[in-house]
């Protein structure tokens, strides 16, 4: 089975060109424009509350890693699978029960806070069934987009849907740092769950119609579903090249980044809680710009020379915050780096999504997850090793960042299939 070819290639299939329906009049993209607003600003209060109470009450900061890789492993583990699973079942139905049950988890975790003991190991069980639940959520939401939006919306519904999750990482980290700081934890994760529970309620009310490419798909043994999703990826260089990138890119900035801001924080800027949140509200804010320029533009044509030069610059915005002396350095450098991390993200997930067959999206976004993440586990644990010989964590993010620039220039002048993705 072959991939759709990209256009501007001879022979091609290229799309009509029309006048889409604005997506803020599409009842199921405000219903999901809800959901990952609400799941977004919870997940980023956990997130950020859960690696400030074990870097600074449990002062456990070279074991941060371990809740990384307890969420991470399962993660990677089920996403080989999550992608077969949204094109065979109801993508909504997979993502209701995420959301749904991720909120049972962290109201039990608001009563282990009343009634219990938190300890590491407490964030590191509740690591393991996010990491689970997120598997499948992630395959199911990035295949249902394509369903109910425009293809000539893609790049627009992606943009805002990463502009609502950017906006909510400004506003929560700062809000759970200052309820931290004059309350506490307690409030951050109960509010978290009554927020992934709304979000689920919204998840419920979409009606996505299952196509006859779906059922289909029912009457094949699971297996056999999955092998031909891998040999589909397998017979594009262009979803082969975009799957190594993720791999790169989540490997040598995104995991020492995730694992190594805390750390950061504490030891190289000197800095408390609240230091952390506006850190974190910088990188939300680079993002959300570059969210913004993306989906006013509304990307249609060489997406993947976008991505792929975007992804360069952010190197070596990277490199800049490692070297940042102090925080309102290390602000704007993250902040830059978020602008150049949606201007690559947006539009290489929109090319995909454009390109690949409606029958195999869910398994090749699944696989394309898997790459994003499979090897985060991997970079926790090398970051955790070289942290425990003394390395400092800013001289790990410089190496990360070289390796990146240097990779990305490789693609961009090695393979022409990139630079011609749109």
């Amino acid at each position: 089975m072959a991939v759709k070819q990209l256009a501007g290639n001879e022979g091609q299939d290229l799309r009509q060109e029309q006048t889409a329906p604005s997506v803020f009049r599409n009842k199921n993209f405000l219903l999901l424009w809800g959901a990952a607003l609400l799941s977004s600003f919870g997940i980023s209060f956990f997130l950020f509350s859960q690696s400030w109470y074990v870097v600074n009450f449990l002062n456990l900061e070279a074991s941060l890693g371990m809740i990384y890789i307890a969420a991470s492993i399962p993660r990677v583990l089920f996403m080989i699978i999550s992608g077969t699973v949204a094109d065979r079942f109801s993508k909504t139905k997979i993502m209701f029960l995420s959301d749904f049950s991720r909120s049972l988890l962290l109201a039990g975790l608001v009563l282990w806070f009343i009634f219990g003991e938190i300890t590491l190991w407490t964030f590191v069980g509740f690591a393991l069934f996010f990491g689970i639940l997120d598997a499948f959520f992630w395959a199911a939401e990035s295949a249902v987009i394509p369903l109910i939006i425009q293809k000539e919306n893609l790049t627009r519904g992606n943009s805002i849907i990463q502009m609502t999750n950017q906006t909510s990482f400004i506003l929560a980290p700062m809000l759970a740092g200052i309820i931290i700081a004059f309350g506490n934890y307690e409030i951050v994760f109960a509010t978290t769950a009554v927020m992934l529970l709304i979000a689920s309620i919204l998840v419920f009310f979409m009606r996505v119609t299952d196509t006859d490419r779906q059922r289909d798909g029912e009457e094949q043994g699971f297996w056999d579903t999955f092998r031909e999703g891998v040999a589909y990826v397998k017979e594009s260089k262009v979803l082969t090249l975009v799957i190594l990138t993720t791999v790169f890119l989540n490997l040598f900035l995104v995991g020492p980044m995730s694992m190594g801001l805390p750390l950061f924080v504490k030891t190289i800027l000197k800095g408390t809680a609240i230091d952390f949140s506006m850190l974190e509200a910088g990188l939300a804010v680079g993002m959300l710009i570059g969210s913004i320029i993306v989906g006013v533009l509304n990307i249609k044509h060489r997406r993947g020379m976008v991505g792929i030069i975007s992804l360069i610059i952010s190197g070596f915005f990277f490199a800049g915050l490692s070297l940042s002396a102090n925080l309102w350095m290390a602000i704007v450098m993250l902040g830059l780096f978020g602008v150049c991390l949606s201007c690559s993200n947006i539009p290489f997930i929109s090319a995909i999504q454009s390109i690949v067959d409606d029958k195999v999206l869910g398994r090749v976004m699944g696989l394309i997850s898997l790459a994003s993440m499979g090897l985060i586990p991997v970079s926790y644990a090398i970051t955790s090793l070289v942290l425990s010989v003394g390395v400092p964590i800013d001289h790990i993010m410089t190496v990360g960042s070289i390796l990146v620039v240097l990779y990305s220039l490789f693609i961009l002048f090695r393979y022409k299939e990139i630079k011609q993705l749109d």
